[in-house]
């Protein structure tokens, strides 16, 4: 907001990361509350619900889910201020905690795979494949056979030319 004022202009524009690694500016103003924001990213998006997303701070090396209740702009200066307490300078300087916006799904629920195209493609695969690779989710030869499968087809599509590192990837 400060931001703004310093350069004489009423719109403010902040970028929201998503599990996909792509990003977008979205309109934020100071009355603007966590769920509009919910809802203009879910529209913008084409989602079909916004039902279990929220928006995320990352701030020195946490996240913190914005409460859907609260300004934005509050929630982050708020935020800043407990780190800064929090985390004090030993040398007596100020430090400065830039932040990243990130909306993700936060509850899982009521998701069922193939219903929502978008959301599956820019969050559920995305936000999900840390914890198969991890071993989190039981699942036999064949379906992480299959899974494996589905992970080479969506960082490589049809090519074949990356089977070759296949084996050395499975020693590392």
């Amino acid at each position: 907001e400060v931001e703004a004022i310093q350069h004489k202009t009423t719109e403010i524009y902040h970028k929201i990361y998503f599990p996909d690694d792509t990003e977008e500016a979205f309109l934020v103003d100071s009355s603007t509350k966590a769920r509009d924001l919910v809802k203009t990213v879910v529209e913008r998006l084409n989602l079909l619900s916004g039902q279990g997303f929220s928006i995320f701070v990352k701030i020195a090396d946490k996240a913190i889910s914005v409460p859907e209740a609260d300004f934005f702009f509050d929630f982050i200066r708020s935020l800043t201020e407990w780190i800064k307490k929090a985390r004090p300078a030993r040398d007596g300087t100020t430090p400065n905690y830039s932040y990243q916006v990130f909306f993700m799904r936060k509850l899982w629920t009521h998701v069922v795979p193939g219903r929502d195209r978008n959301a599956d493609v820019i969050f559920h695969f995305h936000q999900e494949l840390p914890k198969f690779l991890r071993g989190w989710h039981k699942c036999d030869k064949s379906q992480a056979a299959n899974l494996a499968a589905l992970i080479y087809r969506t960082r490589f599509g049809k090519s074949k030319h990356e089977l070759t590192t296949v084996p050395q990837v499975i020693s590392e």
